[in-house]
């Protein structure tokens, strides 16, 4: 077994702090870590430190140059996906400048598929996670779990001695978790070391030799798997500080609904039909949402679910070239402010496109704006508004930090709260609980929960997860893509969607 990255009584600095001080942690080829604690512990940090993205400032790393460190290790994570977001962003303005205007880099253009012979293995990996008929769409275009495909292909293809996941399973459907999971459990043989970062431990691959468990900053245990893994151990590690909330804030039962009627037609999608260059989306697909229904939207990678939603919220440019009528109005002829009134959104979009350097609290305040950052100066009762939800949701320990420095499950809970302040008529929920550990789980699902029974709010609920779906869910739209064809929707108002497993569970 040979050491490819060595950490010794070592001290990694984030910003203006040190975490993990003083530690000691040796990947091998051939052992397979599973890195493992609750939200905001530095899981994330600590396997970047095993790249050199995080610096060492007592102690030693061995090797210690950064680029020797790269140069062995390929990482899959959502700060990988926020680069490769704001690398085409950034694309976007050469291109405007130089007067070559297109849409957007390909997955072709990252991803070519080898020959068969020497990479025969390669291939034959990303045959089996279905990258081929991805690599000539647009990066912008990808839904979340396409997304996680393209990136798991960008990782192997490096063929790295260190693979690092940081919840490579997140936006994926079960079809494609199962595929993911054994091709995990393959690649963890003796020539290489796979790290997996994880807050399920169901997910935890059988050929995981190893576990580190990790909160605030600190290495709580490691060692080998079959010593780890304990139910007390478990338990102690996921402990979750944050109390579950009583009520609501008081502000989301005191907004009254002129003309609301609990038949009143919420969303009317009519005969839509959504094509993307060589892609088509749906074809003259129509749905009805009405007040006192809440719906999840269900359906397997690719089969619209991310597209849908956006149509309705009005972020799809071709919202307005089918019949969309969102609060009585069609999509077309409004402005920004109009379109986005009344809706509460969380979405992986939203959150990898929203890294402005503004502190917690602002993000929840530029709820009531609809804006990605903070331009406009909130009234005495928006701030005791967003106060409220902070409290509520247990995050008054985040409110002062940046957003960007947040981690990923904290972004999350913290977009939970933006979308609130309103409070909206229509809260749109897509894959919500994605990268949440037990205890947020458990959290956001209840206040979405709490949140119905108000009678105030339509909920929309995206989750390739049985055990996340709320028990306020009283319709299922089904979407379901037929090979070769566009998406096609099923509702119904049975509680289950047997296709894919889904099905009233406790959360585990």
């Amino acid at each position: 077994m040979t050491p490819l990255v060595s950490l010794r009584r070592a001290s990694l600095r984030v910003r203006d702090r040190v975490l993990f001080e003083g530690i000691t942690w040796e990947v091998r080829t051939g052992e397979h870590w599973a890195v493992i604690g609750p939200n905001g512990a530095g899981k994330s940090t600590l396997v970047r430190a095993l790249i050199g993205d995080v610096p060492v400032v007592r102690g030693g790393i061995f090797p210690p140059e950064p680029v020797r460190l790269r140069q062995q290790a390929a990482c899959l994570s959502f700060e990988h996906q926020r680069k490769l977001i704001a690398q085409e962003d950034q694309r976007d303005e050469y291109r405007a400048f130089s007067g070559r205007l297109d849409e957007g880099s390909r997955v072709g253009d990252f991803i070519r598929l080898p020959r068969r012979g020497a990479k025969a293995r390669l291939l034959g990996i990303l045959e089996r996670i279905q990258i081929e008929p991805l690599l000539d769409r647009r990066i912008r275009e990808l839904s979340s779990g396409e997304m996680r495909r393209f990136q798991i292909g960008l990782a192997l293809g490096a063929s790295p001695r260190l693979l690092i996941l940081d919840e490579p399973y997140e936006g994926l459907d079960p079809q494609y978790r199962a595929e993911l999971a054994s091709i995990i459990n393959e690649l963890m043989g003796p020539d290489r070391a796979v790290v997996l970062v994880t807050h399920r431990r169901r997910e935890i691959p059988p050929n995981i030799t190893h576990v580190i468990g990790v909160r605030a900053g600190r290495i709580v245990f490691q060692g080998r798997r079959k010593d780890m893994l304990d139910v007390r151990r478990m338990d102690r590690l996921y402990a979750s500080p944050a109390a579950l909330f009583s009520e609501l804030p008081a502000a989301a039962n005191a907004v009254a609904r002129p003309g609301g009627t609990s038949s009143e037609v919420l969303i009317e999608l009519h005969n839509v039909t959504v094509r993307h260059p060589g892609v088509s989306v749906f074809e003259n697909l129509s749905w009805t949402v009405k007040s006192g229904q809440h719906w999840a939207v269900c359906g397997p990678n690719g089969s619209g679910k991310s597209t849908l939603l956006s149509l309705v919220v009005g972020d799809h440019p071709q919202a307005y070239a089918n019949a969309v009528r969102v609060f009585g109005k069609r999509r077309g002829g409004e402005s920004i402010r109009d379109t986005k009134a009344g809706i509460g959104l969380i979405s992986a979009e939203l959150q990898v496109r929203y890294h402005k350097a503004v502190t917690a609290a602002d993000v929840v305040i530029s709820g009531f704006f609809d804006s990605i950052g903070l331009y406009r100066r909130a009234s005495p009762d928006q701030r005791a508004t967003a106060e409220a939800w902070i409290e509520s949701l247990g995050l008054r320990a985040l409110a002062g930090k940046k957003f960007n420095h947040l981690s990923h499950g904290e972004q999350r809970m913290v977009l939970l709260a933006r979308a609130m302040v309103k409070p909206p008529r229509l809260l749109v929920l897509d894959e919500p609980c994605q990268g949440l550990d037990t205890g947020n789980r458990r959290l956001i699902l209840q206040a979405v929960d709490r949140i119905a029974a108000t009678g105030l709010t339509t909920i929309l609920f995206v989750s390739h997860h049985p055990d996340e779906i709320p028990a306020c869910i009283t319709h299922f739209l089904v979407l379901i893509r037929d090979v070769g064809r566009s998406s096609r929707g099923v509702a119904t108002e049975a509680p289950v969607y047997s296709s894919s497993g889904f099905e009233r569970r406790s959360l585990k």
